[in-house]
């Protein structure tokens, strides 16, 4: 063991406090008997020599006495200025990190930069926070993983996703105030906090969908709200005839949305029914996203069979979509892709997925 590093180890304080005290201890306890055993009345120097060691005796004392108090004075001040630098960056990272949430619950997403950005908060938090906060961090770190990462995302239980959210936010918030020890809020506060945040969300109507009775309903939503006026057409061509196969077969079924719309199997095992789902246009732009899944069929298979039928080599704008939600692994057609090929390829290409759908 190196006695230097030992020594000035600020974790070995108490025992060189110890060490030191038995020593001068010891050298009182010997310095008494020698003037107790001494027969100093026989020596010329024995007024000389009692003085001398009475001053340094009570100088030894004074030292000591000195030197615990600038010990403990010390050890006192750093770790003062060490619990003021970890409250500070504490309350830094917990104030960002709310900041953070807030953001993201108010979107409902969480992009790929701003899932990067949690990571970093991640790290913090262990690094900083106390076993139990970091705990709190972790379960709601899960919860916010589960939104979506874009708008043409679609997850189940996403109203449920963001109440939890809320929830465990304050949980967190609470844990957050015991390790800064401005106190624990009671478990009615709490409650409190909840019902008005999830009352505040649901209020929102940010989950509320809009259902339309039929077709005709739909398209006059898409004129009223003034989409693309081209990109309506060819949305109406593809949706028509979705809507004759609904109409004549007990086994598919349309939900025409507020977004966008899908075309369901009812008969299919998996969890999801849908095989097709298309946004509305876009109302600066003709083109509408199109996502489709059969339940025999590789969706590999679309994608290869629309780039061999139609003559497509080289574009980005049909792909596997590797989202999350009803549309994991479907065949995805671009909104990007309608300027590419023009209304009439674009609406024969969807028909040729149609057609090889519902065969």
């Amino acid at each position: 063991m190196n006695f230097k590093t030992w020594w000035y180890d600020s974790k070995t304080t108490k025992w060189q406090i110890i060490i030191g005290t038995l020593l001068i201890g010891i050298l009182f306890i010997g310095t008494f008997s020698f003037l107790e055993t001494y027969q100093f009345e026989q020596w010329k120097y024995s007024g000389f020599s009692k003085s001398m060691i009475g001053i340094l005796m009570g100088t030894v004392a004074l030292g000591v006495i000195t030197g615990v108090i600038i010990i403990f004075q010390s050890i006192v001040a750093t770790d003062k200025e060490k619990n003021q630098k970890i409250f500070d960056e504490r309350l830094a990272l917990y104030k960002d990190f709310t900041k953070q949430t807030m953001t993201i619950i108010k979107d409902n997403m969480v992009e790929p930069d701003e899932r990067q950005l949690l990571k970093v908060i991640e790290k913090e938090v262990l690094m900083i926070a106390s076993s139990e906060t970091y705990k709190k961090w972790v379960e709601l770190y899960n919860e916010m993983l589960k939104l979506k990462s874009n708008m043409n995302e679609e997850i189940e239980n996403e109203e449920v996703i963001v109440l939890s959210i809320s929830d465990k936010s304050v949980d967190f918030i609470n844990s957050c105030r015991m390790d800064l020890e401005i106190g624990v809020i009671d478990k009615a506060t709490i409650e409190y906090s909840k019902e008005q945040s999830r009352d505040e969300i649901k209020k929102s109507n940010k989950f509320s969908k809009t259902i339309y009775s039929g077709f005709d309903a739909k398209v006059s939503q898409l004129n009223d709200e003034n989409y693309d006026t081209e990109g309506i057409e060819v949305w109406t061509k593809i949706w028509k005839k979705l809507d004759k196969l609904a109409e004549t077969t007990n086994d598919y079924r349309i939900n025409y949305a507020k977004t966008g719309c899908s075309f369901n199997n009812d008969k299919i095992e998996r969890k999801s029914k849908r095989l097709l789902y298309a946004h509305n246009p876009s109302k600066s732009s003709s083109g509408f996203n199109v996502f489709i899944k059969d339940e025999h069929l590789k969706n590999e298979f679309f994608l290869d069979s629309v780039k061999e039928q139609f003559g497509i080599h080289e574009t980005s704008s049909l792909s596997i979509y590797e989202g999350k939600g009803h549309n994991e692994g479907s065949f995805c057609i671009s909104k990007n892709f309608y300027s590419e090929v023009g209304a009439k390829k674009y609406e024969k290409i969807i028909n040729f997925c149609i057609d090889r759908l519902t065969k």
